[in-house]
């Protein structure tokens, strides 16, 4: 068990078992971050003067200009909602190149062979159509699923 290449291999392994779970779990933990922020969000009005102390404890009401007031009104709830929601994204960062979801609105994961299919019979009726366009007969062409 002292052997280094045991603990390369047992460091390796946990490296690549970290990323996977990270990649099973990311679209699960972007969920759960945006659930919970609407959840905080709608206790806000609630919970005003722990968000109002938590708020006024960080640097971000000097870093913006902002001035809150003591009892809730609609502008104070609405920032509190924009705070709330820029720290859910910077929360969400880390594991949006690992979400499925965000990989395949990218391109980066490879569709399905019957959606590949479905892409060329489309393509092949397309052809087909034009081909017959370019020909000017009568004849009805013909589409192959």
């Amino acid at each position: 068990m002292d052997s280094p290449i045991v603990v390369a291999i047992l460091v390796f392994l946990s490296i690549y078992f970290v990323f996977l779970l990270i990649r099973l779990l990311s679209d699960m933990i972007i969920v759960g971050i945006a659930l919970s922020s609407a959840i905080l969000a709608y206790n806000i009005k609630g919970h005003y003067s722990e968000f109002l102390s938590v708020l006024q404890e960080s640097p971000f009401l000097t870093l913006f200009g902002v001035n809150l007031p003591t009892q809730p009104d609609t502008s104070a709830i609405y920032l509190i909602a924009i705070f709330i929601i820029l720290i859910a994204i910077l929360f969400c960062l880390p594991f949006l190149p690992f979400s499925a979801t965000y990989r395949y609105m990218l391109g980066v994961e490879k569709p399905l062979f019957s959606e590949q299919a479905k892409v060329r019979g489309w393509i092949l009726e397309e052809l087909e159509r034009n081909r017959y366009d370019d020909r000017g007969s009568d004849e009805e062409p013909t589409a192959k699923s």
